[in-house]
């Protein structure tokens, strides 16, 4: 009696197994399709100021797409969905850190803002981002000539942004520096409301170009300021893919000397290097405490000579 109740057992869980088996194939492979595949993820991008049509901006597209083709990843890269209105780095900060409409953006290291963002440790123009120039009205481009020390410097009132890093940079190296809005402080150099407006060696000639027309305005000659600071990329907290794919590919341009040849050939950077190569310029070092250990070290580590 035994035997037989065995057997029907048996025979019972053979007939389970039949019936059910197509039914867990089907379940295993619905999970596997849903299920991320490494392979096939597409790291998407939405960067602020991409709309922006200025080479600055260009550049940072051209360094962003160099160095996620050089991971071999899939990616796309399109802008913030936002409204087309001014935004200012404070509110795209807010809206990264949401991460629905952008999660990526480009600013100066040592940022109060960016604290709650997650930094790709990586100076996107190899230390050149410290280096300025001073914009100078006719009267402060005469004085200028006597300047040699950063005590010199202080003698002078710069003109800088309302909350920019450099206003800070400047303040804490004792630098008497009058604020303003950006464009707005074009027409107090021009008014004599300060001597000399703190500029970045890229965008200097540009600026004059545009704000300058009636020609009140000059660069003041042979004279760059140098404090440790440069542009870095800032993700969404929690976005790994976005932040581990960046760094590998920018380390990748930079070891395989493709992000030195952009910054030789493209439009924003090219002029700058060649004139910081030819005048061989007076260099007035500031200091700058305002880097996490993070961005200094990126700083001190890639990097180069902008001088030759």
């Amino acid at each position: 009696m035994s035997n037989i109740k065995t057997s029907a057992r048996t025979v019972a869980a053979v007939l389970l197994v039949l019936v059910m088996g197509p039914f867990c194939a089907n379940i295993a492979r619905a999970q596997s399709s849903t299920s991320p595949d490494p392979a096939h993820h597409v790291i998407e991008i939405k960067l602020a100021d991409l709309n922006d049509d200025n080479p600055l901006i260009d550049y940072r597209k051209a360094v962003l797409e160099l160095a996620m083709r050089a991971t071999g990843k899939r990616f796309s890269i399109k802008g913030c969905q936002v409204a087309d209105v001014a935004t200012s780095d404070q509110r795209y900060v807010q809206l990264i850190q949401a991460g629905q409409y952008c999660n990526l953006m480009t600013t100066s290291a040592g940022s109060s803002m960016t604290r709650g963002l997650e930094g790709i440790p990586f100076p996107i123009y190899l230390g050149g981002g410290g280096y300025r120039v001073l914009m100078a009205n006719a009267a402060s481009l005469q004085r200028a000539r006597d300047i040699r020390t950063l005590d010199d410097l202080r003698r002078f009132r710069i003109g800088s942004g309302i909350g920019w890093t450099d206003t800070s940079i400047m303040q804490a190296n004792g630098l008497d520096v009058v604020q303003g809005n950006y464009l707005n402080l074009f027409e107090m150099l021009k008014a004599r409301r300060f001597d000399f407006y703190n500029r970045s060696v890229f965008e200097a000639s540009g600026e004059l170009e545009t704000y300058d027309r009636d020609h009140q305005l000059a660069i003041v000659p042979d004279l760059v300021l140098y404090y440790p600071v440069d542009l870095f990329f800032y993700t969404t907290p929690g976005r790994d893919d976005i932040r581990d794919a960046l760094l590998e590919g920018l380390r990748k341009i930079h070891r395989s000397g493709e992000l030195a040849e952009l910054i030789r050939q493209h439009r924003s950077t090219r002029q700058a290097r060649q004139l910081l190569k030819s005048t061989h310029p007076r260099v007035i070092v500031l200091n700058n405490d305002r880097l996490t250990p993070l961005e200094r070290k990126a700083i001190e580590t890639y990097r180069l000579d902008w001088f030759k």
